[in-house]
């Protein structure tokens, strides 16, 4: 039997799945999320999504938004989720640490005596979760999710415009707006089949990136006029201190693909953000390549991260000052392989 059919009978046998996705939570973790979750309700199912942290405000307008529960803010309503749950599904990441610090624990004590699902495309997924369907070249969990609902029959069943739009923003916003480069002829072909489902696209493209509050603006201005730039290695990076994100109100969802700016400049390959996130006891960074360099093996190596080969994440426990010194000193070590010489 093959993964999918075997993912398809779990779903099936399971009366109270539980969805659990990453902590800082993207439209592709929420898509995939919300459109399963919407088919399996209309399936009869008892459904709860959990998210770590807080959805960020430019896709809280999406269908169903309003069912995900929020664990940092009801962490005894996500502890019950857990207990009630007889089937738990790990939807767009690899390992539980990805849930951070309050969920991971309940998942951990989950994989002891719950059923696991994994759907996810990212690379290495814990070996723990017998039942994972991990394909890291796919553009999008939501794609993968899309082809699970069309080869299962669900989506010609139950779905609706509603899971078209859940699943139309999981792709596009994973693609970068279908520009990376896992984007492929199936992936178009998904897109074609929801917005025929009713995916008003024009719409979803607004509300996700034509709705910045005048202060998210202004950060992304101070990143870019900030921006450093590394000419002889085709690189840059961008930081983002604590009192930076103070000054401009910073929510979550406001640092979100401010990262890909820093590629738009001509013959650059690689480009890194450093985020100091208030509430948190470490630094975030966020990398981003064009062609062959690897920044899924660079997190790795430097910044215990990963990820994909063209976009990763990493961390620092060091302050800011010695944080970008690392970085510098590992953007040197690969300068020419960055910059392509």
């Amino acid at each position: 039997m093959d993964i999918i059919s075997q993912i398809d009978r779990k779903l099936t046998q399971a009366r109270r799945p539980l969805i659990v996705i990453h902590m800082h939570p993207d439209g592709d973790a929420l898509g995939s999320a919300l459109a399963l979750a919407r088919i399996l309700r209309k399936e009869g199912k008892d459904v709860q999504i959990v998210s770590p942290d807080a959805i960020p405000d430019f896709l809280q307008w999406m269908p169903d938004m309003d069912t995900v529960l929020q664990a940092d803010r009801h962490p005894d309503q996500a502890r019950q989720a857990f207990r009630q749950a007889d089937l738990i599904v790990m939807l767009d990441h690899n390992k539980p640490s990805r849930t951070g610090d309050l969920l991971e624990p309940m998942v951990e004590e989950a994989l002891k005596d719950k059923d696991f699902v994994m759907i996810d495309h990212h690379l290495e997924p814990d070996p723990r979760i017998p039942l994972a369907w991990s394909l890291p070249g796919m553009s999008s969990t939501a794609e993968m999710v899309y082809d699970f609902l069309k080869q299962t029959g669900r989506l010609q069943r139950h779905g609706d415009p509603q899971t078209a739009t859940q699943l139309y923003t999981g792709i596009m916003t994973d693609t970068g707006s279908f520009r990376f480069g896992t984007t492929t002829g199936d992936t178009h072909r998904a897109i074609a089949d929801l917005i025929d489902m009713g995916a008003d696209n024009e719409n979803i493209h607004v509300r996700v990136f034509d709705t910045f509050s005048y202060d998210k603006l202004q950060l992304l201005a101070h990143a870019l006029q900030n921006m450093k730039y590394l000419p002889d290695c085709g690189a840059t990076y961008m930081v983002l201190d604590k009192p930076t994100l103070e000054k401009f109100n910073h929510r979550p969802g406001y640092t979100e693909g401010i990262v890909n700016y820093g590629l738009s400049l001509d013959g650059v390959n690689f480009t890194a953000l450093i985020k100091e996130l208030p509430g948190l006891d470490r630094i975030r960074l966020s990398f981003r390549s064009k062609g062959d360099f690897d920044v899924n093996r660079f997190a790795r190596r430097y910044f215990e991260g990963g990820g994909h080969k063209n976009a990763a994440g990493g961390q620092s426990f060091d302050d800011i000052p010695t944080t970008v010194r690392r970085l510098e000193e590992a953007i040197r070590q690969h300068c020419r392989e960055i910059a392509g010489k």
